[in-house]
């Protein structure tokens, strides 16, 4: 019986992935200009199985550690901050078959991504829903299987992905997770996303019209009382965002090191012995540094709640108290890390002057990215969800798929709150 070998150090991963994550940064700066899909650089990832990082190595992943995928999706979001979050979905699927009993329920599925194929998303009916409605069905049919009827806004990443998961209502009104081919007739992908940033994640309209489901295909309810797996999603967009820092910093490094032009008000010299310059430049690469130690350290918060859900289940109260640790570290995070790498998006701009808006240089596009992900799942409200637990006690929110956003149509129930 031949031994399985240990899981993979950083150094080893990093040897794997840097050079990838090389090629990408190539042209990057020109494929967000003319708004060219990510289906080769991904295509790139899904051959070196990038996406099966988090499936023990007896499985046929990597066996890497909570800290070593958010410390590699950082530098990946340094090559092109488009790719984690088009792998958002994909990542935080990975967590739920891997995790202790799951594993031999879901070793197809397993198998799959240790093959090096990926899960897009399918999560949110589109805008003008209803708060807590599901639109989207999933209902038997008279031949046996099913039939999925529906649609969704925000697929980010399905036009990169092999399978689907699909929030949907089923006969009885349970909202179940259907995956489905990417490519199953009745299924159609549209990249409809016309945001200033992030313009490359294939966040768009997925539509699911008669689309044939097996029983296989459906998981069972999800549960609303669960905190299992919560602030994971919202760590891969503040990892995404320390990784358009820590790009900041090559760029104005680059630039800076290799500059001749100055500015009669300047102290006079090169740009790179201008101690102007320097302070600038070591604003930019400390926003990062500091970026980079923030995540990592609410990842390590994520991978002890996650120790305790494979040990103690999902729904222990020591698992659900974990992950409320887990979730105040990360919305503390969040709040604290937006503003730092906006702050580091445009001092890049007043470190290299006029020169640096030529729209052919691409600058603008670190801005605008930070600028996107921040605005993802509001962080005003996560610093008030900090207060009134610090205050009240009060435990974080829950995150239930269908309850997380919508419209509210009796405003005047509301009102009265």
């Amino acid at each position: 019986m031949t031994a399985t070998r240990p899981a993979y150090d950083t150094n080893e991963l990093l040897t794997i992935f840097t050079p990838i994550f090389d090629r990408i940064r190539t042209d990057a700066s020109s494929r967000e200009r003319n708004r060219t899909l990510l289906f080769e650089q991904i295509g790139w990832l899904r051959e070196a199985r990038f996406g099966a990082l988090r499936v023990p190595v007896e499985l046929g992943g990597y066996g890497a550690s909570m800290v070593q995928l958010f410390d590699l999706l950082i530098a990946l979001a340094s090559a092109d901050s488009n790719i984690p979050q088009s792998l958002r979905l994909h990542f935080s699927r990975v967590e739920r078959i891997v995790i202790g009993d799951e594993r031999h329920k879901q070793k197809v599925w397993i198998d799959r991504v240790a093959r090096g194929e990926l899960f897009g998303n399918a999560t949110t009916e589109p805008p003008g829903t209803p708060i807590g409605e599901v639109r989207t069905r999933v209902l038997p049919h008279a031949d046996g299987t099913f039939r999925l009827n529906g649609k969704k806004a925000y697929g980010t990443g399905s036009l990169y992905s092999q399978w689907i998961p699909v929030v949907a209502a089923d006969e009885h009104d349970n909202r179940v997770i259907v995956t489905v081919p990417a490519d199953r007739k009745g299924v159609t992908l549209v990249d409809d996303w016309d945001g200033f940033g992030q313009r490359l994640t294939a966040t768009g309209s997925s539509m699911f019209e008669d689309v044939v489901v097996h029983a296989e295909e459906i998981s069972a309810p999800i549960k609303k009382t669960t905190r299992a797996g919560s602030g994971f999603a919202q760590l891969v967009h503040l990892a995404t965002l320390a990784g358009v820092a820590s790009a900041i910093t090559h760029d104005v490094t680059q630039q800076v090191a290799t500059r001749k032009r100055v500015y009669y008000t300047g102290p006079g010299g090169l740009p790179r012995h201008d101690p102007i310059i320097q302070m600038q430049v070591g604003k930019i690469g400390a926003a990062a540094a500091s970026a980079r130690s923030i995540v990592l350290g609410a990842a390590q918060v994520l991978q002890d709640a996650w120790q305790v859900w494979n040990t103690q289940g999902e729904h222990s109260p020591a698992t659900d108290e974990a992950y409320v640790k887990a979730d105040l570290a990360i919305s503390s995070a969040q709040v604290t890390l937006i503003p730092l790498v906006l702050n580091a998006a445009t001092e890049l701009f007043d470190t290299l002057g006029a020169s640096a808006i030529d729209a052919k240089g691409g600058l603008d596009r670190h801005w605008r990215n930070a600028r996107a992900l921040s605005s993802h799942n509001p962080h005003l409200y996560k610093a008030r969800v900090i207060g009134d637990y610090l205050l009240n006690q009060a435990l974080p929110p829950n995150f239930v798929a269908g309850d997380d956003v919508g419209v509210i149509t009796d405003t005047a129930s509301t009102a009265s709150r």
